[in-house]
């Protein structure tokens, strides 16, 4: 669909781990909905946790996430994820 990632004040913890476990990126950022306006661009650092506004400049920090779910996104979701695990087994 071409959704980097989701960004927002806050998630429902069944949606933030239903997004990792499709392999979209759910970062949680209280406030960041009223210092983003529409049409911004986000750059993502995801091994420092900071998402910074290109238009503004501000930067704003989130928990990285831990190498595990890194792997996880890197393969698409949990299941392609857990298919290539099942596959370097054989």
């Amino acid at each position: 669909m071409g959704v980097a990632a989701v960004v927002a004040d806050s998630f429902a913890r069944i949606f933030f781990r239903n997004a990792l476990n499709l392999g979209l990126l759910a970062i949680p950022i209280p406030g960041i909905s009223t210092a983003v306006n529409e049409g911004d661009t986000l750059e993502i650092d995801l091994g420092k946790g900071i998402v910074k506004n290109t238009v503004s400049g501000k930067a704003f920090s989130f928990m990285p996430y831990d190498a595990f779910l890194m792997d996880m996104i890197r393969e698409g979701g949990i299941i392609n994820f857990a298919y290539k695990k099942c596959l370097e087994g054989r």
